[in-house]
């Protein structure tokens, strides 16, 4: 049997051959990086909202990801296609692929059609976002804009991934069962980014269970691992959560996904590198160890 106690060595050699392993573009080295499965190891870009680009982009070479869900503080939503090109090509320069933007909070068809607009340029296939309306001081899930957003996806042929927020803002996607309730009509390319943290928090929902009911809806991912199944839940430390990782994992093979599982780090923000560090390694320790 397997326990934690193994897991956490795994994640231990992880993390020593993270920090020597050199940052490749090449696909094979890639697949190779998670042993061939069909999803993506990466970062959401969230998780450095307090660095510039350049920093971001050692820390994950330092850990061994080639992949970031790009935020708008490192690349404007009004950026030109000249500053695009530069971003991408500083990107490559560490190893890395901008594989999606976002989340991207958006309350107007106006920002609606620009944030389809910036993935386009941007030249990514996924866009995770937030349509809300506001009222008085709250936001609240916006069945009006995700009519739009239906037209969008088909439009630009982007998937278009829904971010759930937990109990901090119940009236704003608290849930993946929330979301599918108003997109479940709609085009498929309309799913979720799966938060695995912030469903959790929400009363103790199931992750495997959401992976496993909505898997053909699901076009992205942030995994985490937090304190309690409730609103006092907080980030920490992949291998010291609640969460039942190791199960989580299996689900997303079994379901198939070819998405990203992008790491969302919300501790210690100010010097996130070893908590990163511990967490991308622990995850990589459960993938050998369930394989």
């Amino acid at each position: 049997m397997t326990t934690r106690r193994t897991f956490f060595k795994q994640a231990g050699l992880g993390m020593v051959a993270a920090a020597g392993a050199p940052a490749i573009m090449n696909v094979n080295a890639q697949q190779a990086q998670v042993g061939g499965d069909r999803f993506k190891l990466a970062v959401a870009g969230y998780t450095f909202h307090k660095f510039k680009l350049d920093q971001t982009l050692e820390m994950l070479k330092k850990v061994d990801v080639h992949y970031l869900c790009i935020k708008d503080f490192h690349l404007p939503l009004k950026s030109t296609e000249e500053e695009i090109a530069a971003f991408h090509a500083k990107c490559a320069s560490f190893g890395v692929t901008g594989y999606g933007v976002g989340p991207i909070y958006m309350s107007s068809e106006e920002e609606v059609n620009n944030a389809f607009a910036y993935a386009k340029r941007v030249g990514v296939k996924v866009l995770v976002g937030v349509p809300f309306n506001r009222i008085e001081k709250r936001r609240v899930a916006s069945a009006e804009l995700l009519k739009l957003i239906n037209t969008k996806v088909q439009e630009y042929d982007i998937k278009y991934a829904i971010h759930n927020h937990g109990p901090d803002m119940p009236e704003l996607f608290p849930n993946a069962e929330s979301g599918i309730a108003m997109i479940k009509d709609m085009d498929k390319r309309v799913g979720l980014c799966l938060d695995i943290g912030h469903e959790f928090r929400d009363g103790g929902r199931c992750p495997v269970k959401a992976m496993s009911a909505y898997a053909d809806r699901i076009h992205d991912i942030h995994i985490k691992n937090v304190t309690a199944p409730d609103k006092s839940g907080r980030g920490i430390e992949m291998p010291r959560g609640k969460i039942d990782i190791t199960a989580f994992v299996r689900a997303v093979r079994k379901a198939g996904y070819d998405g990203a599982c992008s790491l969302e780090y919300e501790k210690d923000m100010s010097d996130p590198l070893l908590g990163i560090a511990e967490s991308i390694g622990y995850f990589r320790g459960v993938m050998d160890a369930t394989r």
